[in-house]
């Protein structure tokens, strides 16, 4: 089993990393601040924290699972994990069809395809 990014195994006893959670916390309130995911990485990068996998640089991708993971409820608190996710749904811009699959509210079209 992997732990979530925050979380340490001591013992059979799982526990919160109190240093990695500082980390959890900061990209919640950053993200609740207005920062995009891309601030997020950038100001993480900045302050030499590494990704979970060890890498220099997390991905966007990375921080948009950890602000959906319903495990640091624990970490940052029920109202701020609800209030990120009531953020997330109202900066998406994907929009889902009659059949309830994801694609893009707008669809953009190239300028080289009208000149044909």
């Amino acid at each position: 089993m992997k732990l979530p990014y925050g979380y340490v195994l001591i013992g059979e006893e799982t526990a919160i990393h109190e240093e990695r959670a500082g980390v959890v916390r900061s990209i919640f309130e950053y993200y609740l601040a207005g920062a995009s995911l891309g601030k997020i990485v950038d100001m993480l990068f900045a302050k030499g924290i590494q990704s979970p996998t060890g890498n220099p640089k997390w991905t966007r991708a990375a921080v948009d699972k950890l602000l959906a993971n319903k495990k640091y409820i624990p970490i940052v608190g029920i109202e701020i994990y609800l209030d990120t996710q009531f953020e997330k749904e109202h900066r998406c811009n994907v929009d889902y069809d009659k059949a309830g699959h994801p694609r893009k509210a707008a669809r953009y079209q190239s300028s080289l395809l009208e000149m044909k």
